[in-house]
């Protein structure tokens, strides 16, 4: 007979085993060292975390706050690939369009450019410095000792079309020159943002916020002011100051400036015109600090005058006298460079005889004088920015000189449109301006042809290129008869290159034209950056002496009116 457990002592053995089970887990307790063990562990959990919150911070820090200064200073000229340089991305046949090609300025008139990808790409950069000096080829550009030892200074007001201003700035800028930006409070926030990424990338560039400027503003002029002021307190020796715009490009490299500015002997260029009373407004104009002038404010003044100018009770008391007036800032320069007797600013001149002068010249001369005035390309007193009035964009019609010919038998028509009373220069005009004596051309748009601006400038850039690495090569030939050889190569390559259309076009003297714009025919403006650029890169031949022969530079150096060289010169 099978006996089986009851069910009482079969539940008394479970509980007993369960008991001996959990007895054994209740008496177990850690020992210290294990303890010690435990805690070893969570502390060395801490530790990594926060190492690694630490190396975090350090690697964010180190990337945004000193990496890029650390790769400026000691590999200035590294590029990671990613922005190349635009204005030789851009294909443009700009030969062809200084020849009057017709086929090609028709195609090029076409041409339009998308700023709004430039902006994106700067925007997203994780380095805009590097990003705006790749994309616009600053620092690219040689130069020679004879620049670096005059050095120039630039202001300039701006308020839109951030493109094409920093095309524009990379093609006057060098490293030992200084530059003052004037920033309108009506630019929109990404204008300001990326002229504040100037303002710290490049230690020789200052950019000002001022408050809103406007057309004929007094802000212009005010705001011209405040850059006086800081380019004066520089401690850069700069010797001369031009004012441009923001739809400038430069007639003539860095290298021809100076020895053209070298000839005007610390004179003072600018206009010289009679002031219309009804400017003023209901102020009396016998209040005036000064007899008023009328002169553009593109001008280009020595140091000397500017550090007067700044440092003068009389200025501010005709800053004040010009508040509440008509198109103030070309009040300006005329008033305080044209009144020697009264404000001897140095490099000035007598804007009453002058004037009185050529209205007497006009009256025995007056056929002359209008043959001269029809000339195609006319050296004249002003020279500082080329730009044409209305009535010439329209069509009106010139009869045109050849520099080294007295002939008097083509014709041309500027073919652009006009803003602000001022004509906008097109393809069809580049090479008719890239002939002129001027130093600056006002004004080519970025978004009208702006063909003509960038083939402008690749000229210039090329051009200067070749010169300064021939001058280099003739420096460096201590031997007679090994300089002579060079001298012959230069020279040959200079005769070479004048007998073209295009050296021909680009030896003329003026320094700047004034209007080209980016968003107007932007095929002019892109051509004419690029033909700035070419030249230079070729040594083309600029005989500087004719600056040296203009009316104020002869009269200060004590010739009379009578005895001036070229009294044509003055219209």
């Amino acid at each position: 007979m099978l006996l089986l457990p009851s069910s009482d002592s079969t539940e008394q053995d479970s509980t007993d085993a369960v008991a001996a089970d959990v007895k054994p887990c209740q008496n177990r307790r850690p020992g210290a060292a294990q303890t010690r063990h435990i805690q070893r562990q969570g502390i060395g959990v801490y530790k990594v975390i926060l190492l690694l919150i630490y190396g975090c911070c350090f690697w964010f820090l180190f990337k945004y706050l000193f990496w890029d200064q650390l790769q400026r200073r000691f590999f200035p000229e590294q590029d990671d690939g990613k922005y190349t340089d635009l204005l030789d991305k851009i294909d443009l046949n700009c030969d062809a369009i200084l020849k009057s090609d017709q086929k090609v300025i028709q195609q090029a008139k076409l041409m339009r450019y998308n700023t709004h990808f430039v902006e994106k790409l700067i925007l997203d950069a994780d380095d805009r410095c590097l990003a705006i000096r790749k994309l616009f080829g600053f620092d690219t550009k040689p130069y020679s000792d004879a620049e670096s030892d005059y050095p120039l200074a630039y202001g300039l007001i701006v308020y839109k079309n951030i493109v094409q201003v920093l095309f524009m700035l990379s093609s006057f800028y060098r490293s030992h020159n200084e530059y003052c930006i004037a920033v309108s409070g009506g630019a929109d926030p990404m204008f300001k943002l990326i002229m504040e990424e100037v303002d710290q990338c490049f230690s020789n560039v200052r950019v000002l916020s001022r408050p809103r400027i406007d057309w004929g503003s007094y802000e212009i002029i005010n705001s011209t002011f405040a850059c006086l002021k800081v380019l004066s307190s520089s401690g850069t020796s700069w010797k001369y100051f031009q004012y441009l715009a923001g739809v400038d490009i430069p007639l003539k490299t860095n290298m021809e400036m100076v020895e053209i500015l070298k000839q005007l002997n610390n004179t003072v260029n600018a206009e010289i015109t009679w002031f219309q009373p009804k400017r003023i407004r209901s102020k009396r104009i016998e209040s005036a600090p000064l007899p008023l002038y009328k002169a553009s404010l593109s001008a280009t003044v020595p140091r000397a005058a500017v550090d007067y100018i700044v440092e003068s009770a009389e200025t501010r008391r005709l800053l004040s006298f010009l508040l509440n007036t008509s198109i103030p800032d070309e009040s300006f320069w005329g008033t305080l460079t044209g009144n020697v007797d009264k404000f001897p600013i140095p490099g000035g001149t007598d804007a009453a005889k002058w004037l009185q002068y050529r209205e007497e010249f006009r009256k025995n001369h007056t056929e002359e004088i209008k043959k001269f005035e029809r000339r195609r390309y006319r050296m004249r007193y002003y020279l500082s920015r080329y730009q044409l009035w209305d009535s010439h964009c329209r069509g009106k019609f010139y009869l045109a000189t050849r520099p080294d010919s007295n002939s008097v038998n083509l014709k041309f028509s500027f073919t652009g449109k006009m803003a602000s009373g001022s004509c906008i220069f097109g393809v069809s005009d580049l090479a008719d301006l890239l002939r002129q004596p001027h130093l600056v051309a006002h004004k080519l748009y970025i978004d009208f042809e702006p063909a003509a601006f960038f083939c402008g400038l690749k000229v210039i850039h090329t051009c200067y290129f070749l010169l300064s690495v021939l001058n280099l090569i003739r420096s460096r030939k201590s031997d007679p008869e090994k300089r002579n050889r060079y001298s012959w190569m230069f020279n040959h390559t200079l005769r070479y290159l004048s007998g073209s259309d295009l050296a021909d076009l680009l030896r003329q003297p003026h320094l700047v034209a004034h209007k080209l714009y980016i968003d107007f025919e932007p095929a002019a403006f892109f051509c004419g950056l690029k033909e700035i650029r070419s030249r230079e890169k070729k040594p083309l031949q600029l005989d500087v002496q004719p600056y040296a022969e203009i009316p104020q530079v002869q009269l200060a150096r004590g010739v009379p009116f009578e005895n001036l060289s070229h009294p044509f010169w003055l219209y």
